[in-house]
């Protein structure tokens, strides 16, 4: 009986490791987080990133994410993107697939401000026309105002206090020195 136990055991582990390494390629089992979704026809793209809000000079990954409106994830889809910031065009990345729904792009954002990804969807399944899906990322300059602010808050305040301190102190001598020149 063990025996038979111990097998049946060592034979699914290995039955489920061959059929795990050999069945299973892509696997996305939600939606994108922190995501910014569009519907435009029958289709519905999302844009994430990675970190949530990016920082210029660092890498940032902008996942994408291709479905119809009822949620089934569209296969061999062909985009191309197009970004701008305050107006201007800053890239232009050509046609590409995106295959099982999903799509990566490593970017990485030279200068802060609002950047505008406008995505092109070649409409195969449905009308045959273009789409244009537009979002909008944000990105921080890594020494932003926050970092500014709180260097200067921290320089400031100690100084004040100390400044406080002296001020008192010196108007407290001074009333102590009168007291005593109107007692003599």
């Amino acid at each position: 009986m063990y025996l038979l136990i111990l097998f049946s055991i060592i034979l699914g582990n290995l039955l489920s490791g061959v059929s795990s390494q050999v069945f299973i390629k892509d696997i996305y089992a939600h939606q994108l987080f922190n995501s910014s979704g569009e519907k435009i026809g029958k289709y519905y793209v999302q844009v994430a990133t990675d970190p949530e809000i990016p920082t210029t000079g660092q890498h940032t990954t902008i996942m994408m994410r291709i479905s119809s409106t009822d949620g089934t994830e569209l296969s061999d889809v062909p985009i191309s993107i197009e970004i701008t910031r305050n107006g201007e065009e800053v890239d232009k990345i050509p046609q590409i697939i995106v295959t099982n729904g999903h799509h990566e792009l490593d970017y990485k954002f030279l200068e802060p401000g609002n950047y505008v990804f406008y995505i092109y969807v070649q409409d195969l399944y449905f009308t045959g026309d273009t789409i244009k899906f537009t979002f909008n990322i944000s990105t921080l300059n890594p020494f932003g105002y926050i970092f500014y602010s709180l260097i200067s808050f921290a320089v400031v305040t100690p100084i004040v206090v100390i400044a406080i301190i002296f001020f008192t102190n010196r108007r407290r001598n001074k009333k102590i020195q009168e007291n005593k020149s109107v007692e003599k």
